[in-house]
């Protein structure tokens, strides 16, 4: 135990990593540059059993990614670090199209919910029950189990866990060497080997493997969103809202609620601020939330989340490197399922295995080697 465990990228699945590893004693230096990472620019909603995504790598992921939530909050409230606000169940209401789509979420719900028991009670309802603003939507899906993820203020505290536990972290951009299977991390001021490495960078895994000689099947997406605020929201418990298009409507009890998020898959890495994009949001809500998107913009968020060509995860141990693992691709749904392949890796180091099939994901698929 006493060799140290190298984590390049401090996003979601990087610090839940790290969190677990530290606090089971392991040495563990967790390299965090920061820059643009799209956990620090998300909040998520927390209910993935009603996608018609007929992916079932997907689907695994997310949905054990859902139910480990509530392992993550216990652990990290039994360490004495507040998760109130970081996560919260308030249920989800999803607008549909039509009659056949709500028919479809009861089913849905009655066949998922033995593997998922978080799904909770699904039930038809009148929108404006649950959310008053919902003036344009005459019927909504209720998801119980349905919740909302700050995923900034989940990353800083499991930071802070790290830290607590004796895990180092290191804000500098951090290249990879291999030498005679020596794996060597450095920075501007860090030159460290590590035993076992997890490979978390998103969008910038093609910039660490191209030294050495591996194409990625990598790109970024850019994301956008902003937060309306009002006093008078604060404490209302209200669910979070999940419309047909890709506008959510996320609330916050301390009086925020976020509007988001944009998929632009043709910015690269710009994180500037488009209002034209944030303006299509706003129109988006408009159609079931008037008052809502009346109201003026809080503040603004920009992140660049990572996805593969065919959208399939990346997850698994570099070819021809089995101490080094590599996750990305988690693209919108990386709050979901990040936690729980964090937690995964960090299974592997301690016991030498996972729930991870590596069948269902082929990371060679996404990860060849170019001589």
């Amino acid at each position: 135990m006493n060799k140290t465990i190298g984590i390049i990228g401090g996003g979601i699945v990087g610090s839940t990593a790290a969190y677990y590893l530290s606090r089971s004693g392991y040495p563990v230096i967790l390299f965090d540059e920061g820059s643009g990472q799209a956990t620090k620019a998300a909040a998520g909603i927390i209910n993935p059993w009603f996608s018609l995504r007929r992916n079932k790598p997907w689907y695994f992921l997310v949905s054990q990614g859902a139910e480990f939530y509530r392992k993550l909050m216990l652990d990290l409230d039994s360490d004495g670090f507040d998760n109130g606000e970081i996560f919260q169940i308030d249920g989800a209401l999803m607008i549909r199209k039509s009659d056949k789509r709500y028919t479809k979420d009861l089913f849905q719900a009655e066949e998922k919910r033995s593997q998922s028991p978080s799904i909770g009670n699904v039930k038809i309802v009148n929108p404006q029950d649950f959310f008053p603003y919902l003036t344009g939507a005459n019927q909504a899906t209720y998801v119980e189990g349905g919740g909302r993820v700050d995923g900034e203020a989940l990353v800083a505290q499991l930071q802070k866990a790290i830290i607590h536990f004796g895990g180092q972290i290191i804000r500098e951009k951090a290249q990879l060497t291999i030498q005679d299977e020596v794996i060597q991390i450095n920075s501007p001021s860090e030159s460290v080997k590590v035993t076992k490495l997890l490979l978390a960078a998103g969008a910038w895994l093609p910039d660490l493997l191209a030294p050495l000689g591996y194409q990625t099947d990598i790109r970024p997406q850019k994301g956008q969103l902003y937060s309306i605020k009002n006093d008078k929201w604060k404490n209302k418990h209200w669910p979070v809202v999940m419309p047909s298009g890709t506008a959510d409507i996320i609330p916050f009890n301390n009086g925020t609620i976020i509007i988001g998020a944009t998929h632009e898959d043709d910015q690269d890495f710009d994180l500037s601020v488009d209002s034209e994009q944030l303006s299509q949001l706003t129109q988006e809500i408009a159609q079931i939330a008037p008052e809502i998107a009346e109201y003026p913009i809080d503040q603004t968020k920009v992140g660049t989340r990572a996805h593969t060509s065919n959208y399939d995860v990346l997850v698994g141990a570099l070819p021809e490197h089995e101490n080094i693992w590599a996750v990305s691709g988690l693209g919108s749904s990386g709050l979901t399922s990040g936690p729980y392949l964090g937690y995964q890796w960090s299974q592997l180091i301690q016991t030498g295995k996972n729930t991870i099939d590596p069948d269902m994901f082929p990371i060679d698929k996404h990860i060849t080697r170019l001589n």
